[in-house]
């Protein structure tokens, strides 16, 4: 076959096995010509099935000069006086597969929409000619033809998950957003039972229809598998951003749990993001996270120049002072937290540890606030157990720490997030 590139890998066997509709060719070369006016309607002349035959063995060559030289001895049958209408509907079929063959994939598309619609077309026909005819018309971007032919494709049953996902965009193209939902929905739902994820360009087609749609509840949905299932950073900054601000979220208390959770995923702050999480960590009474944080920043250079320098080296030498502080009573207050009837000295130790890097200790003391009991706020201290736990590799422990948040002020829904960036960690493995 030809050495054009396409989408899909047996698209040439597809079309290449079309050109057996005039299989019954050679018989027919070898009777007796006869008049146009008197041959059978569905029969082809000896005089215009010779050239037509030697396009048959032409196009067997599989390749663009085989095509050509096909298109040349098609060309002299169309030239013969008096073509009757199934001559025609016998050469346009030919002639379609030879113009493949070339890689002139407009009059490949043009020749078999015509014998579409021919009405010597056997039914049991229409529908493979229909899905090569629009898989030809994708692959040569001829969008009025592949938008005519995959709609028909449609209607007439087919079912290559390709063309009808190619179906969905030319709906979305075309404004017909709720279409492409439906269509996106139905092959989203045959990948799934499969057991395999719905491919990324099929589940972006879904997102762009809900979110046309106004659907914000599925758009965020199908952005969950997007990133649950391809990790990209743009899916989790828009999944982290549609969180934090739905109604209800507690922003200034977990705010430095969504830094957290941005900087697990992979995602970048910039300058005046660090600047803020660090100063939501010093306000939170975690002086050791705020440092390594600015210290991060100075490093980098993302921090302590511009108009903010002062503040910046303000935040840090308060946050170092503090840190170096809390350093010289750590025995002394972890000691306390083992000793406290409840386990929140022991869960505050612990984020306070883990702020610092000492996640084994920090697991440590977590688990012991846990078990002790008693915890103000029992969901924040599930999360940041789970978050130390994926820190730790931990990932299947961490993902029972998640489900168990229940807050409804954003802890769930951060939890969630969490176990989709563990799932997903747990997918390469």
């Amino acid at each position: 076959m030809s050495s054009h590139r396409t989408p899909w890998p047996r698209l040439a066997a597809l079309v290449s096995a079309l050109v057996a509709a005039a299989a019954t060719l050679p018989a027919q070369a070898q009777s007796s010509a006869e008049p146009a006016a008197s041959a059978p309607v569905n029969s082809v002349r000896a005089e215009v099935a010779k050239p037509l035959i030697a396009a048959q063995e032409a196009i067997k060559l599989g390749t663009p000069a085989g095509g050509k030289e096909a298109l040349a001895r098609v060309a002299e049958a169309e030239a013969m006086a008096g073509l009757t209408p199934f001559e025609a509907y016998q050469t346009l079929r030919i002639k379609a597969v030879a113009a493949f063959n070339t890689g002139d994939l407009p009059l490949s598309v043009a020749s078999f929409e015509r014998a579409l619609a021919s009405p010597f077309l056997p039914a049991g026909d229409r529908l493979p000619i229909t899905e090569a005819a629009a898989k030809i018309a994708v692959q040569g971007n001829m969008k009025e033809a592949s938008d005519r032919l995959l709609r028909s494709y449609k209607a007439l049953g087919g079912t290559d998950a390709g063309l009808r996902l190619r179906l969905a965009l030319a709906q979305n193209d075309q404004g017909d957003h709720a279409g492409a939902l439906k269509e996106a929905q139905a092959l989203v739902q045959a990948e799934e039972a499969t057991g395999k994820p719905p491919t990324e360009l099929l589940l972006k087609v879904m997102a762009i229809s809900q979110n046309k749609l106004g659907d914000a509840a599925g758009y965020t949905v199908t952005l969950e598998k997007l990133a649950l299932h391809y990790g990209k950073l743009d899916y989790w900054a828009d999944l982290i951003s549609r969180t934090a601000r739905r109604p209800g979220f507690s922003d200034e208390r977990l705010g430095l749990d969504v830094y957290r959770l941005q900087r697990a995923v992979g995602l970048t702050l910039e300058g005046d993001e660090l600047a803020d999480m660090a100063q939501r960590a010093q306000l939170a009474g975690l002086p050791a996270e705020a440092q390594k944080l600015m210290d991060e920043g100075y490093v980098s250079g993302m921090l302590g120049k511009g108009t903010s320098a002062a503040a910046h080296q303000k935040l840090r030498d308060q946050a170092t002072k503090a840190a170096a502080a809390d350093q010289k009573q750590l025995a002394d207050s972890e000691a306390a937290a083992r000793n406290a009837k409840d386990g929140n000295a022991a869960a505050t130790l612990g984020l306070a540890l883990a702020g610092a890097g000492a996640n084994e200790r920090a697991l440590a003391l977590m688990e012991l606030g846990q078990t002790k009991g008693g915890l103000r706020r029992p969901d924040d201290a599930l999360l940041h157990l789970g978050m130390v736990q994926v820190r730790l590799g931990r990932l299947d422990e961490a993902l029972k720490s998640f489900a168990a948040v229940q807050g409804a002020d954003g802890s769930a829904d951060l939890a969630r997030l969490w176990s989709l960036h563990v799932r997903g960690n747990l997918k390469k493995k």
